[in-house]
């Protein structure tokens, strides 16, 4: 298959096929091609609406991470409030990119006119075989959110962010400034141990970086637990949560903030 067909196969069926599920799954059997890895991205704006992105990854590396024509989709709008790939300093709402590497991290910018609630999720995920981790980096916290178990929310000044937001796959893909002087203890990885005491309905949790803040969710995604200023690298609260079986974990440390599922 030469490169112009693969393009057209690549346009067809990330933007056709995505919005038709009936007629896509009729012709996947018959396209003989290794279909596009995609992870779409939803933005809600102050204002309520939504703005989709979409990331897709060629596996036969067709695409770069720089312009390609007929991959990648110049944002031809207006809105006063928005979010794109930044892809040598313009802006797009689709990103056609190599294979899959999770080393590999994806720059945001956010154009807001308006000062209010913003919202970044994961929609879904689509040709992956095995799942992966979406992570959103804000390197004005220096935090990293995991998409696929929590929505990032915040209330963001009006402005232009545009060395703040970044799609990564793992808490290691962007380096801290002058990461290269940081001490040998300082340069570890960051560790977190969780543990759901039965006998005391107590919450133990470990970790080698201060742990500042803890929410506790249901498997629904409700939030049933709330800690602040803990400032600790070892701690035990008290939990009673005799109706629920499992919880997701989400951990604040002066470094990151990790989510893990727990049973309890």
């Amino acid at each position: 298959m030469n490169k112009l067909t693969y393009l057209c196969t690549w346009v067809f069926s990330a933007f056709i096929l995505s919005s038709t599920p009936a007629i896509a799954t009729n012709l996947e059997s018959s396209v003989a091609f290794n279909p596009p890895q995609l992870v779409r991205i939803d933005f809600t704006m102050p204002n309520g609406y939504v703005r989709h992105l979409l990331l897709g990854f060629t596996p036969d590396n067709v695409a770069t991470d720089g312009v390609d024509y007929g991959y990648d989709a110049l944002n031809i709008d207006n809105y006063p409030d928005d979010l794109n790939w930044m892809i040598d300093s313009e802006r797009y709402v689709i990103q056609g990119v190599g294979a899959f590497d999770e080393s590999k991290q994806y720059p945001l910018g956010m154009f807001l006119s308006n000062t209010g609630n913003i919202e970044i999720a994961l929609d879904r995920l689509e040709n992956f075989n095995n799942p992966i981790d979406v992570y959103l980096y804000d390197s004005l916290n220096n935090t990293y959110t995991l998409l696929n178990e929590f929505d990032f929310q915040q209330t963001v000044s009006e402005g232009n962010y545009i060395d703040r937001f970044y799609i990564t796959f793992n808490q290691n893909a962007i380096a801290e400034p002058n990461s290269d002087l940081l001490s040998v203890n300082e340069n570890h990885k960051e560790t977190i141990d969780i543990k759901y005491l039965r006998n005391s309905k107590e919450l133990h949790c470990k970790s080698n970086q201060v742990i500042t803040q803890l929410e506790i969710y249901n498997i629904l995604g409700k939030r049933i637990g709330y800690f602040q200023n803990i400032n600790s690298q070892n701690i035990r609260l008290p939990l009673n949560v005799s109706r629920e079986r499992y919880g997701i974990i989400k951990i604040h440390t002066n470094k990151s903030q990790t989510s893990k599922k727990i049973m309890f």
